[in-house]
Order: C-alpha cells, then sequence, then structure tokens
C-alpha cells in the first residue's frame, strides 16, 4: 500500500512539474516522504509550511491541481490521487474504501472541488471570522473557501449557506454538500456521517463522526442549488 502511495506521489510531482512549464498557473508543492527537520524559522526555504502540513491536506491539494486545469475527473491521474486521499479518510475513520471511492466518483466536479479544498484545509487553526486558507477560518469560512475554489457564489455566513432553496433530503446528499445545525456548518465526505468541519475554541480543521442524534437534528443543503434561486 505504501509503496503505491510513494509511486502515485512521484508520478504526481512529475506531471505537476511538466504541466506548470506549459500553463500559466503557479506551480503547487507536493509534499516529500520524509517530513523535513524544523528549522528556524528565519531560514526556511519556500514552501518549507506547506510540506510540513498533513499527508492528507497535501494530497488534496494535488489532486486539486490536475482536476481545476480540466473538466475531465476521469483523469487517471486525478483518480489516483484523489484516491489517496479517499484511502487514507477511510483508514483513519475506520470506513470501507472502495464505499468511499464509489461516493466520490458519484459526485459532480464542482463537489469534488469543494471537498478536496475542505480537506486541503486540514490542521488550520479555528478563528471566529476568518477565512484565511493555509492560516486560519471558521466554520463557515471553510465551507465559503472550499466551494469558492469550485466556482460557487457562496455565501459567507453560516445560516445564508443552509438557505431554504438549497435544503435537501439526507439520502440525496453527496460528498461535497453541506450538513449544518444551528450556526455550525460541516462538508459531507459522502459515507455514513462522515464529516471535515472547522470546530470552536481555537481547534484546528479536522475530520468528523457526526452522532446520528445530531445528524437528525441537522440540515442538509446542495451549494450547487444556489445558482438557481439566484436567477
Amino acid at each position: 500500500m505504501h509503496g503505491k502511495r510513494h509511486l502515485v506521489r512521484g508520478v504526481a510531482a512529475v506531471t505537476l512539474v511538466l504541466s506548470s512549464l506549459v500553463a500559466p498557473a503557479a506551480a503547487v508543492p507536493v509534499r516529500h516522504d520524509l517530513a523535513p527537520a524544523k528549522v528556524d524559522p528565519r531560514y526556511q526555504m519556500p514552501g518549507y509550511s506547506f510540506r510540513s502540513r498533513d499527508d492528507l491536506a497535501v494530497d488534496a491539494v494535488a489532486a486539486l491541481a490536475i482536476v481545476m486545469r480540466q473538466d475531465n475527473v476521469d483523469d487517471p491521474m486525478y483518480l489516483a490521487l484523489r484516491r489517496l486521499v479517499s484511502d487514507e479518510i477511510a483508514e483513519r475513520m475506520s470506513l470501507d474504501a472502495e464505499r468511499m471511492h464509489r461516493a466520490w466518483s458519484r459526485a459532480p466536479r464542482d463537489h469534488q472541488i469543494a471537498g478536496l479544498a475542505a480537506i486541503s484545509q486540514i490542521g488550520v487553526r479555528y478563528v471566529e471570522g476568518k477565512e484565511d486558507p493555509y492560516v486560519q477560518m471558521d466554520c463557515s469560512g471553510l465551507q465559503w473557501y472550499a466551494w469558492r475554489t469550485a466556482g460557487l457564489d457562496m455565501p459567507r455566513q453560516a445560516v445564508s449557506q443552509q438557505d431554504r432553496h438549497m435544503r435537501i433530503e439526507r439520502e440525496d446528499a453527496v460528498f461535497g454538500d453541506i450538513v449544518g445545525e444551528g450556526t455550525h456548518v460541516h462538508l459531507y465526505l459522502g459515507v455514513s456521517l462522515a464529516m471535515i468541519h472547522a470546530p470552536f475554541n481555537g481547534k484546528k480543521v479536522k475530520l468528523k463522526m457526526m452522532s446520528e442524534a445530531q445528524a437528525s437534528r441537522s440540515v442538509w443543503a446542495d451549494p450547487s442549488l444556489i445558482a438557481l434561486y439566484r436567477l
């Protein structure tokens, strides 16, 4: 398993370097297999902070760098990188990896991008009222960033992100949809009650298995419907 991950990441690194030579977009760093030793901030090389992040976040960025350059969600390299991300989440949350892979494959491209963008923020510190990617954000700031990355004009406030025009039935929810209770919002990971969110009290963006009791109280929303009711 680890050998396959190393191979995919190695090929992805070459792919991203080559794409940076022919496309105007900025190159995205891909993590090394070994975490760098701690370095005095005054002498850190560019990208040091990023490479020190959670592997899951770095792999999500690598997948995003490919899918955001094209409309093809069946690109083999994208699928391989996305599978690394979904498999790692399944392992950490004790979920079925194949089921999660299928769930993500059923999600539309904009949902996949929003989901990966949220995952790329794992480890970012919660600060109320903020939406600074890779630095600090609150729960609605995470959703705002994720869906803005997907190209949607997402409102900033948690209440607006659960607007009644976007609400769906729980059984219709897919990877990337929003699940909210009151003023706290999560992004659905497509399987069981697996979520990613920015918890309160200065904690960091992380994965969460929501309880059935909380899920039954929550609102389920599809942000892509925002384009319909704003017409």
